[in-house]
């Protein structure tokens, strides 16, 4: 693992991920953490990002066809776990109606580091070391586990499947990242709607 990525998982477990809810969630974490973090995660990937084509990619027919494929399964996966266990509020939701500034952080940057953390770095590690399936399980084990929610683990896990395939096959990060947010969006209307 190169020591950007290294640095960059510590950031986001601490003060994005479980790290919050786990030491120190309060106002002044959920509202400064996630965009500090954001900032020194783009800038700990400033090289990287200044190498690839941008323009390209969100230019780019694969790129919109494997995020909505993505988001496709992404949601039959939530639904079936909604429809299968019927969860409570997750601790997500539960911050939403906590602080304004959540749903922000949830559709806009959250995706984004969820999807360098969990795909990029921990599924590339894992499968460049590993078959594919070995690396997508452990990934997506371990991004369902950090949603806390129990009775939605199953769902977390099918969606971190999902996602490592589309990444895996469309060779970006970016088609995860659109799914992640528009997936994270539908919650996000859904749980309005619902008051």
């Amino acid at each position: 693992m190169k020591r950007n990525e290294a640095w960059i998982l510590v950031i986001f477990f601490l003060f994005v991920g479980p790290g919050p809810i786990m030491l120190m969630l309060n106002k002044y974490t959920v509202s400064l953490a996630p965009l500090g973090s954001m900032i020194a995660i783009l800038w700990l990937l400033k090289q990287e990002i200044k190498e690839t084509n941008l323009e390209q990619l969100l230019k780019s027919r694969s790129t919109y066809a494997w995020a909505f494929q993505a988001l496709k399964y992404a949601i039959f996966a939530h639904a079936l776990t909604t429809l299968l266990f019927r969860p409570p509020m997750s601790i997500t939701e539960s911050l939403l109606d906590q602080y304004l500034v959540m749903p922000f952080y949830v559709i806009a940057l959250g995706p984004i580091m969820e999807e360098i953390a969990y795909r990029k770095i921990i599924f590339g590690l894992l499968n460049r070391r590993f078959h594919f399936w070995v690396g997508a399980i452990i990934s997506s084990a371990i991004f369902a586990v950090a949603h806390f929610s129990i009775d939605r683990v199953l769902g977390y896990f099918a969606v971190g499947l999902i996602f490592c395939y589309v990444y895996k096959k469309s060779e970006s990060i970016v088609p995860t990242m659109l799914a992640h947010a528009s997936l994270n969006y539908i919650s996000v209307l859904m749980a309005t709607l619902r008051g």
